[in-house]
């Protein structure tokens, strides 16, 4: 969604909200779970040690003999432009922010291409944990800009 720059001007310098919001929210987990009971007998732990401290019970682990990340991206972007109601080919800008030892450079070039966004710049965005917020700021200015 582009919208106009709204922006104020605080100690002199300038801030603005970028004006857009996700229309299609897509996810993909590995198939392998791994529970807590899983981990009793490869370290001295308890199921329930993990969960009271942590809430967690189980967790999913990527088996690359089973399937790849690069799988798991395409399908969570499938599911993003199945949400979203978007045609592929009316898609300007694809950004993979991901950081992976995997594939240290990307896969945002094949999501875009398998996906249909043949019309798509695409580029990958190295950051670790910051990738959501560092991707969506960087879509958000390429939108208000007309950067693609």
């Amino acid at each position: 969604s582009l919208g106009t720059k709204k922006s104020t001007t605080e100690l002199g310098a300038t801030f603005g909200s970028l004006n857009c919001r996700p229309i299609g929210i897509g996810s993909a987990a590995p198939k392998k779970v791994v529970t807590n009971v899983d981990l009793e007998s490869v370290v001295e732990t308890s199921d329930e040690w993990i969960s009271t401290r942590t809430g967690i019970s189980a967790r999913r682990v990527l088996v690359h003999e089973e399937e790849t990340l690069s799988e798991l991206s395409i399908q969570a972007a499938k599911n993003a432009l199945e949400m979203s109601g978007v045609d592929p080919l009316s898609i300007d800008l694809v950004i993979c922010a991901s950081s992976s030892p995997d594939d240290l450079f990307g896969d945002a070039t094949s999501i875009a291409a398998t996906t249909g966004c043949t019309n798509a710049f695409a580029f990958d965005l190295t950051a670790a944990c910051s990738g959501f917020l560092f991707s969506t700021v960087t879509a958000g200015n390429f939108m208000q800009t007309g950067g693609v």
